[in-house]
């Protein structure tokens, strides 16, 4: 791997602050609600990771796992912490796991292209963290300057992605995730059918067809390099914003060669929103999408990130019903939890209650 920057513990948790600054200032107050969605992460249920970090070696040619075929069993677990694993440790993991009850499989964080010195390299301690606990990693990668507090990026615009501007990046990221090696799940441009990132729905003249074509692109670099331990995870919301034909989910859909993992991203807004459809059961978010995802391919979907805000009913009984619903799907082979209390208190230890929802 090219050498890179190590930082200082300073650094670090500029970086940290850096990448999270943009993930919750690139939209204005009337799409907050919706953009605090890209923030969401992983929190799934109990399996053998080690199994699944067999499954995961080789491009599924056959496309379900094991795992995902299996009606009525849970899904894989994962989450996102504010903290893990930038600093090269799972601490915050390691005590949520403990404090649920429930093994954590997947762990889910962040990157932009650009920003602090540290954000745009893979840095194998990060990686290492994770795997070390037998747990996937799930990487967000994000065309984007986390210093900048603007979506409207024209330097990051899709049209500069495949006019070749960044191949050279593109392709030390490549090299670099393919010497750390296992299998490692990248969330490229995830929420691509929302306006409030630079590779977003309107922003930049960006169109459905400039999304797949920097995907592609991508993806084609990605193979050049032979980084085919990278599984690629494409993940739109469960709802378009805006809600027009133009923008549905599916016209951003890459194609079966170009995606090993369908995802979603989905909250229960609670009360307090009724503008993002207040309260509403993890069916009534997700049904109708997961639906849509299954008749574009038969990849094993997870539901990268998941969350209910406390207010206007049970939380617990939500999570509750979560896995019950998610156990009879059985193309959902993980879900994710956004474990942060940020746009609303979406962890999943909000409460005694809502903790023990997530237990075995």
């Amino acid at each position: 791997m090219t050498a890179r920057p190590v930082p200082s513990a300073a650094a670090l948790i500029a970086a940290l602050s850096v990448a999270v600054t943009f993930l919750a200032l690139a939209i204005g107050p009337a799409d907050a609600a919706a953009k605090s969605r890209m923030n969401a992460e992983f929190s799934a249920p109990s399996r053998s990771a080690k199994a699944r970090i067999a499954l995961g070696g080789q491009r599924s040619t056959a496309r379900r796992s094991p795992a995902a075929s299996d009606a009525g069993k849970a899904p894989l677990f994962g989450v996102h912490t504010v903290r893990d694993p930038y600093f090269g440790d799972t601490d915050n993991t390691d005590a949520l796991e403990q404090r649920l009850d429930r093994r954590i499989d997947i762990v889910h964080w962040f990157q932009n292209w650009a920003g602090d010195d540290w954000i745009p390299w893979m840095h194998t301690e990060v990686f290492s963290a994770v795997t070390d606990g037998d747990r996937l990693p799930l990487l967000t990668w994000m065309p984007a300057d986390g210093a900048q507090v603007d979506q409207n990026q024209s330097d990051f615009r899709l049209e500069a992605i495949t006019d070749g501007r960044y191949d050279d990046y593109i392709a030390r990221t490549a090299r670099d995730l393919k010497a750390i090696g296992g299998p490692i799940y990248l969330r490229l441009m995830h929420e691509m059918n929302g306006n409030w990132s630079p590779w977003g729905a309107t922003i930049s003249n960006n169109t459905p067809a400039r999304y797949v074509a920097a995907w592609r692109h991508i993806h084609d670099i990605f193979a050049a390099e032979g980084a085919t331990n990278v599984k690629w995870v494409w993940c739109p919301m469960a709802e378009s914003t805006p809600d027009t034909r133009a923008n549905r989910l599916e016209n951003y859909y890459p194609g079966d060669r170009y995606v090993d993992i369908l995802s979603l991203d989905g909250y229960n807004w609670g009360s307090t929103r009724p503008d993002m459809g207040g309260w509403r059961s993890f069916k009534k978010i997700f049904r109708e999408p997961v639906n849509r995802l299954s008749a574009l391919g038969d990849q094993p979907i997870w539901l990268a990130e998941v969350g209910s805000a406390p207010e206007g009913g049970d939380k617990a009984k939500w999570i509750r019903e979560m896995w019950k619903v998610a156990a009879r799907w059985k193309q959902i082979e993980a879900i994710v939890w956004f474990d942060q209390d940020k746009e609303r208190n979406w962890t999943s230890t909000s409460s005694e209650a809502v903790a023990a929802a997530f237990g075995r």
